[in-house]
């Protein structure tokens, strides 16, 4: 990481001492970000610096805070210094307490195409990042840097992650979870085909895969978050075992050569770590879903012993006509994944499932992802999207009834439209249909928040988490709005501050209940809530955050908007 002071001489001349004090401020912001994110300050010569980091996502995330502190100190201080800074992957050479090598003169490159406040990252640096770090990007396109031979693709780091319904997770350390019966965790199946632009296929076999398995009730199945948390590491199944709580590990290959598919799949016992058993099975792409049905069943009977009721394998989605419907909507969740994370990726998306729709106008799936894909790029443009996502919506529900994503899709949108029977009965209807979907129990655990009940919030959150142990900050914050809702403000602020990363909304509940507590038990930590908060966002303003918070009965938003008034957030 190369960062560069902004106009440090002009600073010089105007007030040398001021300069000094500010340049000192500087130093201290960024040598505890480096090494909070365990990352080494090896340069600092006058006002630029220079920083090594094991993790290029510990070097993003230091340079995009270190970026927000100074913001935070400039709205105070509108005479604090700004930083210019680069992030490259590369090796480098360390000789005495220097950096050495191409990798560190690219960074200083990428370094000044940043703008003032800015965070600029290359293309090896994005493709590491982009699943885990939890930003948005914006792509700035080739850039030619002054004696670098070949152009070098940037990325400007904007924002904070949206919520989004799929973002990978990143593996923590974990404490050591019983093994649940009749559980399992579907590993990623790798990419045998020798052609990396058939990840995306790879990918969604091993997501249908799971969304099939998580239909059995009788079955314990971990998320796709989780399960995506171990791609592309060479793991021990024991080890997988330890971490999720599952009894079996599923691992396999797919090889797609043309119209010809060749699954190999293994079974594996986390306690032991035997084969329990394998198999291989050579497809078509029109007889996928066969493949990956009779593979159900095998794990079905093989784990839990029996078949689930002929209701649940009813439930099973329906299948497109045409099968290059079902690629193309493989190749839009892929680029889906990452709608939240670049506005290219959002419009890929959509394009792809739009020419999905095309090649089958009945595929019911293509439909619902396309409402999401739309939800998705409006937050990149800002236009209106309720009225066409519902229409998407309600459009894939009329072709595939038993499509659950589809009715979590319509449940949220009837949240947001404040129509709360219509959201219970759809959320209520995704539960039944898929009843292991993390993300679904989540997403109906925020239903009963806005509900006002609680309790059964907290019963869901806790459903989710035993399904996704690495269920993201976007999803756990839910358990601290629960506790709110329950008038639990000490609860509230430990939960708070369990969360590996401070969202948005968990601070602003953190500030309410701080704010609670002070007019009641005269507990004194609003000033360092809010300071965090503002932090995070600048521009928060309490009548923008809580239009975002659908209660049904107005009391909690009453109580919600007089609790940030009393911390002294702008209205």
């Amino acid at each position: 990481m190369a960062a560069d002071v902004v106009g440090y001489s002009a600073h010089m001349e105007t007030s040398e001492a001021d300069t000094l004090g500010r340049l000192a401020r500087l130093r201290e912001i960024l040598q505890s970000r480096v090494e909070e994110k365990a990352g080494r300050v090896f340069s600092r010569a006058g006002d630029g610096f220079l920083a090594e980091f094991s993790s290029p996502v510990s070097a993003v995330r230091a340079g995009f805070d270190i970026q927000r502190d100074l913001a935070g100190l400039g709205r105070a201080d509108p005479g604090m210094l700004q930083l210019r800074i680069g992030v490259h992957l590369a090796d480098v050479v360390v000789e005495d307490d220097d950096l050495l090598g191409d990798g560190v003169n690219i960074a200083a490159r990428v370094e000044a195409e940043a703008e003032p406040g800015t965070v600029v990252i290359t293309q090896a640096v994005f493709d590491q990042v982009k699943r885990t770090a939890q930003l948005t990007f914006e792509n700035k396109g080739k850039a030619s840097l002054k004696n670098i031979s070949e152009p070098v693709n940037l990325y400007r780091v904007i924002d904070e992650m949206a919520n989004h319904s799929y973002i990978t997770g990143t593996v923590g350390t974990q404490e050591e979870t019983p093994a649940r019966q009749n559980s399992i965790v579907v590993l990623p199946f790798a990419n045998m085909s020798g052609d990396a632009e058939q990840d995306y296929f790879a990918d969604g076999f091993s997501e249908d895969l799971i969304t099939e398995l998580a239909r059995f009730r009788g079955l314990f199945v971990v998320s796709r978050n989780a399960s995506f948390a171990y791609r592309g590491r060479h793991v021990d199944p024991r080890q997988v075992g330890r971490e999720l709580g599952v009894a079996y590990c599923l691992e396999g290959s797919v090889r797609k050569l043309g119209p010809r598919i060749r699954i190999t799949s293994q079974l594996i016992s986390t306690a032991s770590g035997e084969h329990v058993w394998a198999d291989r099975v050579d497809s078509t792409l029109d007889g996928i879903f066969d493949a990956q049905d009779g593979l159900a069943a095998s794990i079905v009977s093989t784990v839990a012993g029996k078949m689930e009721s002929t209701v649940a394998v009813a439930a099973r989605r329906k299948k497109p006509a045409d099968m290059a419907a079902y690629d193309c909507l493989m190749r839009g969740l892929e680029f889906h994944r990452l709608g939240g994370i670049t506005r290219d990726n959002a419009e890929q998306a959509l394009s792809w499932f739009d020419r999905a729709v095309e090649k089958d106008p009945e595929y019911g799936r293509a439909y619902a992802w396309r409402a999401c894909a739309v939800a998705s790029l409006a937050e990149w443009t800002g236009e209106e999207w309720a009225e066409e996502c519902e229409a998407a919506g309600k459009r894939a529900i009329e072709l595939d009834e038993n499509e659950a994503e589809s009715h979590r899709i319509m449940g949220s949108m009837s949240l947001y439209a404040r129509q709360y029977d219509r959201a219970e009965f759809h959320f209520g209807r995704a539960l039944e249909l898929n009843p292991n979907h993390a993300y679904i129990v989540g997403r109906t655990g925020e239903l009963y928040n806005f509900l006002g009940d609680g309790e059964k919030a907290l019963e869901m959150q806790r459903r989710a988490r035993s399904l996704d142990p690495f269920l993201p900050e976007y999803c756990r914050e839910l358990e601290a709005v629960a506790n709110y809702v329950l008038e639990r403000h000490g609860e509230v602020l430990r939960v708070v501050a369990q969360l590996p990363r401070l969202t948005r909304r968990a601070a602003a509940y953190r500030v309410a209940s701080a704010a609670h507590l002070a007019e009641t038990e005269g507990a004194d930590d609003v000033a360092t809530a809010v300071g965090e908060l503002l932090r995070i966002d600048p521009g928060f303003s309490i009548a923008g955050f809580v239009a975002t918070e659908f209660y049904k009965d107005p009391r909690y938003t009453d109580q919600l908007v007089a609790d940030l008034t009393s911390a002294g957030l702008p209205e």
